[in-house]
């Protein structure tokens, strides 16, 4: 594949994921590839590939003579799992991070902290709120451990953003983001931990709530 198509397919690849994660494609809806032609600007290869990427990240599936279905989310037993291996692989990239990061990144980190808590608007939240944490666990250096969380991610956020966010949700996070940076200045390790796993378990509280709401409708 040439630079070129590789660099499409990419942009491919994160457009039709935002439409998923986004919940603009909801679990079940048929990726039709003339439609994505249309709506992408982007040639049929491309996003191809895209779609041949997003079945090995579990966000569609690739079914013959049918095309590519997105994917329902998991079920609330792997929803659990998913979450508590969350908190072993985030607490890791976090604790990693702290030692790691500058007095430049921990202002970068603040400054994103900061709009985060201007904001009262849901969807604008729910994408700076991922974009904090991984630019926090991309201090870790760990690369590999940061794409395994990325994937973690990616199976629960496009159900997850299906609900909105309320003021009192938004007050919450942006109390525990405030948690977090402080245990991070002080190099505390054990506050840390405990302000990430209440993170982390507050968005699996969310989505047990989304998942009930969604039951009775």
């Amino acid at each position: 594949m040439s630079t070129a198509s590789t660099i499409k397919s990419l942009a491919a690849y994160d457009l039709i994921r935002d439409m998923i994660l986004s919940g603009e494609a909801l679990p079940g809806t048929r990726l039709v590839l003339v439609d994505l032609e249309k709506k992408l600007g982007v040639g049929r290869g491309p996003i191809r590939d895209a779609l041949m990427r997003l079945d090995k990240s579990g966000l569609v599936q690739n079914i013959p003579y049918k095309g590519a279905i997105v994917m329902m989310p998991p079920s609330s037993k792997e929803i659990e799992h998913i979450f508590n291996l969350r908190i072993q692989v985030e607490c890791a990239l976090a604790r990693e991070a702290m030692h790691q990061a500058t007095a430049e990144d921990m202002h970068r980190l603040e400054q994103l902290a900061g709009d985060l808590a201007d904001t009262r608007d849901a969807d604008f939240f729910f994408h700076k709120d991922r974009d904090f944490h991984l630019q926090l666990y991309s201090l870790s250096r760990m690369h590999h451990l940061l794409a395994v969380d990325s994937h973690l991610l990616d199976y629960v956020e496009g159900f997850l953003n299906t609900r909105r966010y309320s003021p009192e949700d938004i007050s919450l996070f942006i109390q525990q983001h405030k948690d977090i940076l402080s245990a991070m200045r002080e190099k505390d390790d054990d506050k840390l931990m405990e302000a990430m796993r209440r993170n982390i378990l507050v968005g699996l509280e969310l989505m047990q709530d989304e998942m009930k709401r969604l039951k009775r409708h």
